[in-house]
């Protein structure tokens, strides 16, 4: 048997090991990816364009960069979006949890608890689901290809607002892949509610934004999203090349199964309408990290329940457009304030892998002086460390194979972007 294994963690985005001392029973999560420098990227660029950079971070959750940043730089001008504007970015990020969430639970979760090797063996096995699970990919991609301009890289946003807004002919459209898609959301909660997820038990802090405006953990821990730099720390640890995050000097977990502890069950409705999703979430042990997986396939039927809502309510609404001209305008145009003072702003969302952070700093011209990112796969990495040592420590009398499967699968269920982790 061997004394240590550092094997690459098949099934996630990007490269990431788990070295585990089997003699000593010990683990630790190796991340293998080069820094790409984002945040110094963005110096020296305007304002308008760290929307465009951000985006290129990550092909799997665009939107929420691209949200992040739009927030960052009109917290800094002290810019309000309209009502047309909030509805049409919230449903966005539905479109963009949709579209994030099937991609981890069909294609690279399932195959461990169906017995099949990949998710594309769905459509042999089982063509009927795997049809539907095709609707609420390309739900997912339609919503962000009517909405934000295509299904990756946002085109349509700007700060303010937007370029350009769907007609209510599009929204109609829209509309009615909702109805043709009803079935495959909530067979997915039910689906999903009913595998047996491996046992363990995990003291999780579990870190989430609530109402838009502050930090909340199960634990109590409650800060202003404003104050996130002084209590999400981030530690550099010789054997990975990302940050791992701590939440005031704690392990955390962010994401679906965070946000649904801490009541963002709520949040996602419209007009205060809550989504119906009770009967699940009951289901959930949030002290189990492999319950996420659950959790996201809850939150499939919650933003696709959402997304209904925003599409009804703007469709009975006056839209307003507000498209900028394509002259920029200037500072105190946009502020008020006094030339030479520099511009602060911090934008944050809740991305399908949880809670993301932009900063950003501006001169008096809209030239970016400093960007901080902290995104939810290196908040994760803490936790990921910590359950994969629970796991250890609790399956000590099951052997070294199964063990190493199950690892694997623990990895999967926090669903991390490597790629996000090392921006």
């Amino acid at each position: 048997m061997a004394m240590i294994s550092n094997e690459f963690i098949a099934k996630i985005e990007g490269h990431g090991s788990l070295k585990v001392d089997w003699k000593n029973n010990k683990v630790k999560l190796n991340i293998h990816e080069g820094e790409r420098l984002f945040e110094g990227i963005l110096v020296g660029r305007t304002a308008e364009e760290s929307h465009w950079i951000t985006p290129r971070i990550c092909g799997v959750c665009p939107i929420a960069h691209n949200l992040a940043s739009l927030s960052a730089v009109e917290d800094a001008y002290g810019i309000e979006i309209n009502e047309t504007s909030k509805l049409l970015r919230k449903l966005m990020m539905a479109g963009q949890i949709i579209q994030s969430h099937v991609l981890h639970l069909f294609f690279l979760v399932l195959p461990d608890y169906i017995g099949i090797d990949r998710g594309t063996e769905l459509a042999q096995k089982d063509p009927k689901s795997f049809a539907k699970v095709l609707l609420l990919k390309e739900l997912g991609d339609d919503i962000a290809r009517i909405v934000a301009g295509r299904n990756v890289h946002p085109t349509r946003t700007t700060v303010g607002g937007f370029h350009k807004i769907p007609t209510k002919k599009d929204l109609n459209i829209l509309l009615e892949k909702l109805n043709e898609t009803k079935d495959a959301a909530e067979w997915t909660a039910k689906f999903f509610s009913k595998l047996e997820y491996p046992e363990l038990n995990v003291e999780l802090e579990l870190v989430a934004h609530k109402d838009g405006q502050i930090v909340s953990s199960n634990f109590g821990a409650t800060v202003s999203i404003k104050d996130y730099k002084e209590n999400i720390e981030e530690e550099l640890r010789d054997y990975s090349t990302a940050k791992f995050g701590k939440y005031q000097g704690r392990e955390m977990m962010v994401g679906s199964l965070a946000r649904l502890a801490i009541g963002f069950k709520e949040t996602p409705s419209v007009d205060g309408e809550t989504l119906g999703v009770d009967k699940f979430i009951d289901k959930l042990n949030f002290q189990n990290p492999f319950h996420n997986n659950l959790a996201q396939a809850i939150e499939i039927l919650q933003f696709y329940k959402q997304a209904r809502k925003i599409i009804e309510k703007l469709l009975q609404m006056e839209m307003d457009a507000k498209i900028p001209t394509s002259e920029t305008p200037s500072v105190e145009e946009r502020s008020g304030k006094t030339l030479g003072v520099e511009y602060k702003g911090i934008g944050a969302v809740e991305a399908p892998r949880g809670g993301l952070y932009h900063e950003i700093h501006l001169d008096s011209s809209g030239i970016i002086t400093y960007a901080n990112i902290i995104t939810p796969t290196v908040q994760n990495l803490t936790s990921m460390e910590k359950s994969s040592q629970a796991l250890l420590d609790q399956t000590t009398d099951k052997d070294q194979k199964e063990r190493e499967k199950l690892l694997n699968m623990l990895i999967r269920a926090y669903d991390p972007c490597i790629t996000c982790s090392v921006h």
